[in-house]
């Protein structure tokens, strides 16, 4: 007998609900439309009317919190605990190089990391998920401002949207570049590293560039601190846990002749787990400190901790995988890395378990290659009925089975 051929990973079909599968249309043109018009962090004025709009036609209540952020209630009108769903609604500040019918018509504001879908899925499962009923419990439909960089999540926890009623649990996806399209991974524990940034003042003495015994070099100094800087993750970090030290900009003098008083640096620190960050900021400032020292020289530093390591509840991982293996077949619910970028759902998962998933959306045959914050990211929009199903099916069977 002919040994029968087993389909390609990509080519198996979702398994959605009816309802999902009839609004598979309207989350493309939903992700469209927020796509031409893209608002930056906290400036997401127009995108908040927008979900407001559409939630009210829903009778889904909304309220605003940190300005423009909008969080809507669903009630079942029975005894349950509450899951939130978030979405990021923020744009970066990149002018869009994409040429196709939606590209953003605000000149250099851009949708390049997936925002715009973020939304588009979330307003479609608050309409699945409203239509259709909870069979228990509350949904609360948290849609975010400012997330690139701006601490979108920290404002809407300082406003209480963990409260009243009080969130079980936080749920979250992300459209994922690096990931095969319509692929799905929800990592146990950390999935996005803590961020942390840097200033280094070097200050020296100027002076005369024929005449270096005069003065006393901060650019030789700084040169000197970031070559030191480097043996932090080599030779001070355990192998086996992740972390990034990184210089990413260095600023001194005005002339070629000329030994400048100061030396500005700056970077970021990345890491997964609280002893390395300790570690590595404890390390930073005392070589940056002893080198400078050394030099004749001396350093001002300001530290800053951005954002805590994004970490995933590993129960509730797991709940969220085997309802992703229902959905689109276990072979394409995959283990991925976990990212040095910064997520400030960290915010959330701080205060209650939560799981952050990564939903695939490259697909070279169709040139979606670009990655996130390009000008020409895009992503494959196949995929979002798939998202669409893995919000309703986590909320649904996450306010069934209680408190699992």
């Amino acid at each position: 007998m002919p040994r029968r051929k087993s389909r390609p990973v990509s080519a198996v079909k979702p398994e959605l609900s009816p309802e999902v599968a009839a609004l598979a249309g309207e989350v493309v043109e939903l992700r469209r439309h927020i796509h031409q018009h893209p608002e930056v962090a906290f400036e997401e004025y127009e995108t908040a009317k927008f979900v407001e709009k559409y939630l009210k036609r829903l009778k889904i209540p909304t309220k605003r919190l940190a300005e423009t952020g909008v969080v809507g209630l669903i009630d079942s009108g029975k005894p349950g605990p509450t899951i939130m769903l978030r979405a990021d609604m923020d744009a970066l500040p990149v002018t869009e190089e994409n040429t196709h019918s939606y590209a953003s018509k605000n000149p250099g504001r851009m949708h390049a990391c997936g925002h715009d879908s973020h939304v588009a899925m979330l307003l479609c499962a608050a309409k699945v998920l409203k239509q259709a009923g909870l069979p228990a419990g509350k949904v609360k439909l948290c849609f975010q401002p400012g997330e690139e960089g701006a601490d979108g999540g920290g404002a809407m926890v300082k406003a209480g949207v963990l409260n009243s009623p009080k969130v079980d649990f936080a749920f979250a996806l992300h459209v994922w570049l690096p990931m095969e399209a319509g692929k799905i991974a929800a990592l146990d524990g950390p999935c996005m590293a803590a961020v942390d940034e840097f200033t280094l003042d070097v200050i020296g003495v100027g002076g005369h560039a024929a005449y270096p015994h005069k003065s006393a070099d901060p650019v030789v100094a700084a040169a000197a601190i970031v070559g030191n800087l480097h043996t932090v993750v080599s030779r001070n970090v355990n192998p086996f846990a992740p972390a990034v030290l990184t210089v990413a900009s260095i600023n001194a003098g005005t002339a070629f002749n000329i030994i400048p008083p100061k030396a500005t640096m700056k970077g970021t620190i990345r890491t997964f787990h609280k002893d390395v960050r300790n570690l590595v900021e404890r390390r930073l400032k005392s070589i940056a400190s002893s080198t400078a020292k050394a030099l004749g020289c001396k350093v001002e530093i300001d530290f800053r901790r951005m954002l805590g390591a994004t970490v995933n509840n590993r129960a509730k991982a797991e709940f969220v995988r085997g309802i992703a293996r229902d959905i689109i077949g276990k072979r394409k619910v995959v283990d991925a890395e976990p990212s040095m970028g910064g997520e400030d759902f960290s915010r959330y998962a701080d205060k209650v378990p939560a799981v952050f998933v990564y939903l695939g959306a490259k697909n070279p045959a169709k040139g979606i290659v670009y990655p996130h914050h390009h000008p020409r990211f895009d992503i494959d929009e196949d995929v979002l009925p798939s998202g669409v199903e893995l919000h309703v099916r986590v909320a649904r069977e996450f306010l069934k089975h209680g408190r699992r």
